[in-house]
């Protein structure tokens, strides 16, 4: 097994570092070489994917070895030859966004009492839910903290476009270059080990997470036919990379996830460093990728909820392309409206959530932006129009056929049936209520929370004190990142507040990267003695925070699953599970709900089935995340569980081609004795002290 392993690692690294390097060469102007590594994994599983499902289309098969190859080798000779024509990307490959004056002792007296206060509720006990007033009082001294700082820079002057003179930049000399990259590499181990501590000593060899089961049957059904479609309404790029990695490798989706999987939760950390570096430096990209994988909890939740694709949509590839968008924005060429364009269009092959934040987000900015370009920069303008336009068109692209979007756009402008993207919108909107205030701080945390509301308001005082368009294009589009998430948390009609609540905390690490670093380097300015003191007391305190938060965060990852017994399936159904791999001849089966503690799902990915899918009837009534093909396969499969012989569970047998019956004793409703009472109809063909498996006597 350890070998497989090593195999599955290094195939791992073949598929997304390899085939994106040149690539990130040719269009990342930066020296930083964790930055452009960054670029090469978000261009590679961008482009293996895409290049994989026009394979998949054309030849109308599943994803084969030959697929796999093909698509790899494609993208790695075409980065390469577009590098050894066009070269690599030319540019000053430094920070954009100037450094703030380090605040004085005044402004930090306020943020040190806040984060003593931080510091008394994370040694709390850990069920206690701090009042309102005191969340309110914590935001008031943070506020007053800003409003200080701004006093003590009232005599600094606009001074002129461009960089300041305190920026680092990327480090220069050897010694500098190995202290970066080995305090990078301190950072993704402490990563790695919170997000593989748990499964690993818990859950092994099954995913943790009962989604997994889902992604797992995708992939499954990418490799067998290249479509997910009746399965259920998902974008291809996640399982088409995990098929494209399982031919690799060779192993079954459901032994490569756990293997592979926990890893993803580097990608929301990297993404945060390279956006970082690219803002303020490498100093700042550090500590935004330590806050992003260690601190944040959203983050880990969706390792820890196996919500893989919105994982890689969400929290790594539109994080890159908010940092596209910036760097367009700032040098506009072609190199970097190609890149933009290739990202942005990467987070519709990955996930729908995502899509949707990139439309809201990048809506708003071209309507601030393109204006002030045509008028004060015509020469940049074309460039920037143009590669909006440019990932328009591959975003069309991508989602053509998985939202079947010309039903969709017509629907919408005739009123009539827009399809399954139309039954999805319509399922979504209004139907889950905001969570609560609490739950925004819990996925935060609050070291984060409290020092990224510090640092928007530092990046506001650095505007107001420089006012020009280098400086205000980072304030812009953090400022607006923050509030459209914080407002999509809290109204019913973003129709996902519990995803915007969750991926609002990775803006939230950026700005508290910024004011972290910031508070520190409070450290090397000259002072007096009185003053030194209340500096050192401020950078303290803070530093405990973010340490104590860690150490927390790393000590509950190595535990149990925080869903507690969905985290791997009992024994006696796994057992179950494997009897149906070994008898899986053809055909579909109908389960119940749930099976112990874990989902159906669970029995479709262990029996190498793809349906039929049974959801609980109040889930159905619901209408909301159900599959596209509609509610009545959902409806025939509760009646076949409720109504073991007649005539519509026969013809329901024989229409969906129905081999097995798995039900779980236990299971509210359903009667498993009904079918051991009718031994003309059904055989049982497997029986432990949770699960029976029948047989239909009539199936082939």
């Amino acid at each position: 097994m350890s070998l497989a392993v090593v195999g599955v690692f290094v195939a791992l690294a073949i598929i997304t570092l390899l085939p994106g390097w040149f690539w990130s060469k040719c269009l990342c102007d930066s020296a930083d070489n964790g930055e452009r590594l960054v670029y090469s994994a978000a261009l590679s599983i961008t482009l293996v994917p895409a290049v994989a499902l026009v394979q998949v289309q054309l030849l109308g098969t599943g994803v084969t070895l030959l697929i796999s190859v093909l698509s790899v080798a494609i993208v790695f000779v075409a980065g390469l030859t577009c590098y050894l024509v066009f070269g690599s990307a030319k540019g000053p490959g430094e920070p954009v966004a100037p450094l703030p004056t380090p605040p004085g002792p005044v402004a930090l007296i306020p943020v040190a009492v806040a984060f003593a206060m931080v510091l008394a509720i994370l040694f709390s006990d850990e069920a206690l839910t701090p009042p309102p007033w005191l969340a309110f009082l914590m935001a008031s001294l943070v506020i007053l903290s800003a409003g200080a700082y701004l006093f003590e820079t009232r005599r600094e002057t606009s001074g002129p476009p461009g960089f300041r003179e305190d920026h680092t930049g990327s480090p220069t000399s050897p010694f500098a270059s190995r202290v970066h990259y080995l305090l990078l590499a301190t950072v993704l181990t402490l990563v790695t080990f919170r997000s593989y501590s748990g499964p690993l000593m818990y859950d092994w060899p099954f995913p943790r997470g009962v989604d997994s089961y889902q992604h797992a049957v995708m992939v499954r059904m990418m490799l067998t036919g290249g479509t997910t479609e009746p399965f259920m309404l998902y974008p291809p790029g996640f399982h088409l990379l995990g098929a494209v990695l399982s031919r690799f490798s060779g192993l079954d989706p459901l032994m490569l996830l756990p293997i592979v999987a926990p890893a993803l939760l580097l990608l929301p950390a990297l993404a945060s460093y390279a956006l970082a570096a690219r803002l303020w430096g490498w100093e700042y990209g550090l500590v935004a990728a330590f806050f992003s994988g260690v601190l944040l909890n959203g983050s880990y939740q969706y390792i820890a909820y196996a919500r893989y694709p919105s994982l890689v949509g969400a929290q790594f590839l539109f994080v890159l392309t908010v940092a596209a968008f910036i760097r367009l924005y700032l040098s506009p060429s072609i190199r970097n409206g190609v890149l933009l364009a290739v990202l942005g269009s990467s987070v519709v092959l990955y996930h729908q959530v995502g899509s949707f934040y990139e439309v809201l987000l990048l809506g708003l900015l071209s309507v601030l932006f393109v204006p002030y370009l045509l008028l004060r920069r015509r020469r940049g303008a074309p460039v920037f129009v143009l590669s909006l336009g440019l990932l328009g068109a591959l975003s069309v692209f991508f989602a053509w056929s998985t939202y079947d979007l010309p039903t969709l756009v017509g629907g919408l402008l005739t009123g009539g049936d827009s399809g399954q993207g139309g039954e999805a919108v319509a399922m979504a909107i209004g139907t889950k209520g905001a969570p609560p205030i609490s739950r925004l701080v819990d996925l935060t945390s609050r070291p984060v929370l409290w020092l990224g509301l510090f640092g928007i308001l530092l990046s506001f005082v650095g505007l107001l004190r420089r006012p020009n368009a280098t400086n205000a294009a980072p304030f812009v589009v953090l400022f607006a990142w923050s509030s459209i998430f914080l407002v999509g948390a809290y109204t019913k009609y973003s129709g996902f507040p519990d995803r915007f609540a969750q991926d609002s905390g990775t803006p939230l690490a950026v700005l508290a990267a910024f004011a972290f670093v910031t508070v520190f380097r409070s450290l090397l300015q000259r002072r007096g003695v009185a003053q030194a003191l209340v500096m050192s007391l401020a950078v303290l305190l803070v530093g405990s925070a973010v340490a104590v938060q860690a150490v927390q965060n790393l000590r509950l990852a190595a535990g149990p699953s925080e869903r507690g017994v969905d985290a791997r399936p009992p024994a006696r159904v796994a057992v179950a599970g494997r009897w149906l791999e070994h008898h899986n001849d053809g055909g579909k089966i109908v389960v119940t709900p749930r099976v112990r503690y874990v989902p159906f799902r669970s029995v479709l990915a262990m029996g190498h089935y793809t349906g039929m899918q049974s959801y609980k009837i109040k889930k159905i009534r619901r209408s909301r995340d159900i599959p596209p093909f509609g509610k009545q396969p959902l409806w025939d499969a509760q009646w076949v569980l409720h109504h073991p012989t007649g005539q519509r569970t026969e013809r329901i047998v024989r229409e969906y081609d129905v081999r097995r019956i798995v039900l779980y004793k236990e299971y509210p409703g359903v009667r498993w004795r009904a079918f051991e009472g009718h031994a003309d109809q059904y055989t049982m063909s497997f029986d432990n002290r949770d699960v029976a498996i029948f047989t239909p006597r009539e199936s082939p």
